[in-house]
């Protein structure tokens, strides 16, 4: 029992350690103008030793030393296989020296060639940033709404007439393990949203921010009269 309870509290630590503080986004800047790739990483020390903030500190990598690949990972169960797709960038050293010094990857693509073709068309032959359809990207961080799933452990809150006739059965397992269920799902609920009050929002440095301009946004599409940002018909008033 003491082997249990001080393992469980090592493993909230480990992954204590891991997510809180962590960077709310990872994102990426494609800089065709300069022919540049930047990304912001956090590295150092820790604010308050263990936890913490660390500081943020930008990369840049010329484009000519980005290589793309196309990785698979297979997930297998007793009842099905899958394979999830990856896009990995990996970073040379220099011209004459193929040593990889970094990588960054898009996770879980389901079309990674498209992915691929889309951004080297970007980058190499001056297509439009944004492809038909598509709008500015928004982070979606800290998005989920506390509670909005509250009904899937206690079965009351969510149409209880209609889970007694269609799963009766079940809905009487879910009543029994409530005891259970409700405790495990406050305390998931309580770190899920201290992970993303403490998540630190990544801060672009000025520099870059002159260099590539601003961001594009729905009126920089609405007044695109040569659909150069984004191809297709104007968007909807």
């Amino acid at each position: 029992m003491a082997f249990a309870y001080l393992g469980s509290w090592m493993f909230f630590v480990f992954f204590a350690y891991l997510e809180l503080f962590a960077s709310a986004d990872s994102p990426i800047y494609f800089d065709r103008k300069h022919r540049k790739v930047y990304k912001v990483v956090q590295s150092g020390a820790r604010r308050w030793g263990f936890f913490g903030p660390r500081k943020s500190r930008l990369v840049a990598y010329d484009w000519e030393l980005v290589d793309a690949e196309h990785h698979t990972t297979l997930q297998a169960s007793t009842a099905t296989a899958s394979r999830v797709h990856h896009l990995v960038f990996l970073v040379r050293k220099s011209q004459d020296d193929p040593t990889i010094v970094d990588h960054f990857a898009f996770a879980s693509v389901d079309f990674v060639p498209a992915l691929w073709e889309y951004i080297r068309r970007y980058m190499e032959n001056g297509s439009a940033p944004l492809v038909q359809g598509e709008f500015p990207p928004v982070s979606n961080m800290g998005a989920y709404v506390p509670w909005s799933d509250f009904g899937a452990v206690v079965p009351f809150l969510d149409q209880p007439g209609r889970r007694w006739k269609e799963q009766p059965w079940r809905t009487l397992f879910k009543y029994i393990s409530m005891p259970v269920t409700v405790p495990l799902y406050v305390h998931w609920l309580f770190f899920n949203r201290l992970t993303v009050w403490t998540a630190q929002k990544v801060e672009w440095p000025e520099e870059i921010k002159s260099a590539i301009g601003q961001l594009i946004n729905e009126v920089d599409l609405r007044t695109d009269a040569y659909r150069r940002l984004r191809p297709g018909p104007p968007p909807a008033v």
